[in-house]
């Protein structure tokens, strides 16, 4: 892992999951870490992305990202929706990034699916190694769609993205460049399978 790209991963993590008041509150502490990142460039986004997070109203902030990610589902931060819809495939791969993380001895702090994609991230700052499963490289070919769906909804969100681009660059053939579902109308939801996803891990 190249100098500096597990912190960038961790902080990353950081910007991209639900602003909530722990989140706010962990700022003052990632803005220290943003300052020790030997990327300039990363540094220099990361500090304005942090700036833009504390100077904005929490409830706005909140809907923002409840409206950007939660109700769009070409910018869902849960990475295999782009890529298999709500497939029986999709169960699978979700049932593969449990697997993984279960034999890397690592605990989801994330009340989320595992292909949420700050999860994700956090994941591979603790067990960089794992960048070669074929699984997860397949999911982050999301990355690309997903920052273009920001950028076309101006969303300060499209920052932390475009970094993620550049930490996890793609071959063009290689891209998620469609999403599943832009349809207003459509009534999918990249988190329904959520409940068969745990209920197949519950045993049931």
């Amino acid at each position: 892992m190249i100098p500096g790209k597990r912190t960038l991963l961790k902080l990353l993590s950081l910007c991209l999951s639900y602003p909530d008041a722990a989140l706010v509150g962990s700022l003052p502490e990632a803005r220290e870490a943003i300052q020790g990142l030997p990327d300039s460039q990363a540094k220099d986004k990361l500090a304005r992305f942090a700036a833009y997070i504390e100077e904005q109203p929490a409830l706005a902030l909140q809907e923002h990202y409840t409206a950007v990610f939660d109700l769009n589902p070409a910018a869902s931060l849960n990475l295999t929706y782009h890529l298999m819809g709500d497939g029986e495939d999709r169960g699978r791969a979700l049932a593969g990034l449990h697997g993984l993380y279960l034999q890397a001895g690592y605990e989801m702090a994330f009340n989320e699916l595992p292909d949420y994609l700050p999860l994700v991230l956090e994941f591979l700052a603790q067990a960089p190694d794992s960048e070669t499963d074929a699984l997860l490289g397949r999911c982050l070919t999301a990355l690309p769609a997903i920052a273009a769906a920001l950028r076309k909804d101006n969303s300060g969100y499209a920052v932390p993205l475009e970094l993620l681009c550049d930490v996890f660059p793609q071959p063009e053939e290689g891209r998620a460049n469609r999403p599943a579902a832009t349809d207003p109308a459509e009534t999918h939801d990249p988190r329904q399978p959520a409940e068969r996803f745990l209920h197949k891990h519950r045993g049931g």
